[in-house]
């Protein structure tokens, strides 16, 4: 069953355009703007109550329970009364596991919990003053008494949220610039921390961290239940790697070097020529303006490889999206998918959803930019796009298992 918040944190989603002038609640008293100019990738922030109370989303029970599930990831982490001090272990586990794990010094961890518990899915929409494809996943953690995974530190921005109990971090007020470790362990712990900040956060507060800043939390008391939204932060081995694989894709190997001006020139000689000449051959590849962009979209939207969806079928009926716009309340972006567009003129886009693009012009073309810029949607909002594009749109993406009516 799905639960939604949406009455919680509102805007108007027609207020796109202005979103960094706008008020988010998890933001206390910062407007969007306020924040991505003076702490985005800059420096911590600590806002109390950000989520005030935190919704009833996931229970302690029902996270241990997906640390079973074999299709989700999951770790658990014994600084102490394991086999070896921060000994790690890896999921699925068996219930009978949980019984046998000593009173103090644990937590296990839970990757991508939003993309199975629809509630955290959900709230991924009080974190859109940032461009949801940056948004990797949620973790959640479960930790008794001192519980923690050690000083360590993150390559990408996170939102430390505490849903249950309490958890105290210390973090250091600059980035780390190399990597020093502590050897021979199974985790990544920094073998010097030296914090100049200590907060304890109550349920509803909300640590930002930027990249490479250190922290180390550590559960106080029981039931320490936290919640961490990643971002995505794609390293430039993997940007390479995928946008030479995507140009590989599209050249026709019968296309050659060829040099019919070649001049008279030195045998041994590479001249400067020759290399602005290959370079703007390589260059037409991989950074023809369309080409790259529908690259760029096509990578930040790939699904999750844990996250099934429907195989490909007929749109759904005009008459019954209708139908699905006028009984539902809320039209939901399914957990796990993903949705951006790229503006190619004031009056159409390109909508990529899951990896695949779709040209959108006119009106089906805004009703794709609402559909990327919230999770959850009133159906009412929706309504007015009765055109036979816009019905196809939607009727498609219904198919696809990339929305859902939610009565």
């Amino acid at each position: 069953m799905r639960l939604h918040y949406l009455t919680l944190y509102t805007f108007s989603v027609f207020a796109m355009s202005q979103t960094n002038t706008l008020k988010y609640p998890v933001l206390g008293k910062l407007s969007a703007a306020q924040f991505l100019k003076q702490y985005w990738q800059k420096k911590p922030l600590l806002i109390r109550k950000a989520f005030n109370p935190f919704p009833d989303v996931i229970s302690p029970d029902e996270l241990a329970g997906m640390c079973c599930d074999p299709q989700i990831e999951s770790r658990l982490i014994l600084e102490r009364g394991g086999k070896s001090p921060w000994e790690l272990r890896k999921g699925p586990f068996k219930p009978s596991m949980f019984k046998k794990l000593p009173k103090t010094h644990w937590t296990f961890l839970v990757n991508g919990v939003d993309r199975f518990v629809p509630g955290v899915h959900d709230l991924l929409d009080q974190f859109s003053f940032i461009p949801f494809w940056r948004i990797d996943d949620v973790m959640m953690s479960y930790a008794v008494d001192q519980g923690n995974v050690g000083a360590h530190v993150d390559n990408y921005d996170v939102f430390l949220v505490q849903v249950a109990g309490q958890r105290e971090w210390k973090i250091e007020d600059k980035a780390m610039v190399g990597d020093d470790f502590v050897a021979n362990l199974p985790i990544r712990l920094l073998k010097r921390f030296k914090p100049t900040q200590t907060w304890v956060l109550e349920p509803g507060d909300m640590l930002y961290l930027p990249p490479r800043f250190a922290h180390h939390g550590i559960a106080q008391g029981t039931d320490c239940v936290t919640m961490s939204v990643g971002f995505r932060a794609p390293s430039i081995a993997d940007l390479v790697n995928s946008v030479s694989s995507a140009a590989l894709s599209r050249v026709d190997e019968n296309e050659r070097y060829t040099d019919p001006d070649l001049p008279l020139q030195h045998p041994g000689a590479i001249t400067s020529k020759t290399l602005e000449k290959v370079r703007g051959l390589v260059e037409k590849q991989i950074f023809n303006p369309e080409s790259f962009s529908d690259w760029f979209g096509r990578f930040v939207t790939e699904s999750y490889s844990d996250v099934e969806f429907p195989p490909p079928r007929k749109p759904l009926p005009s008459a019954t999206v209708k139908k699905l716009l006028k009984s539902a309340t809320l039209i939901a972006r399914v957990e796990g998918a993903r949705l951006a567009f790229i503006q190619d003129s004031p009056r159409a886009i390109r909508l990529f959803a899951n990896g695949d693009v779709l040209q959108l012009e006119g009106d089906a073309a805004e009703l794709g930019k609402i559909l990327a810029s919230r999770i959850s949607l009133p159906a009412t909002l929706l309504q007015p796009f009765s055109g036979a594009v816009s019905i196809s749109l939607l009727g498609e993406l219904f198919a696809r298992g990339i929305l859902a009516a939610v009565p």
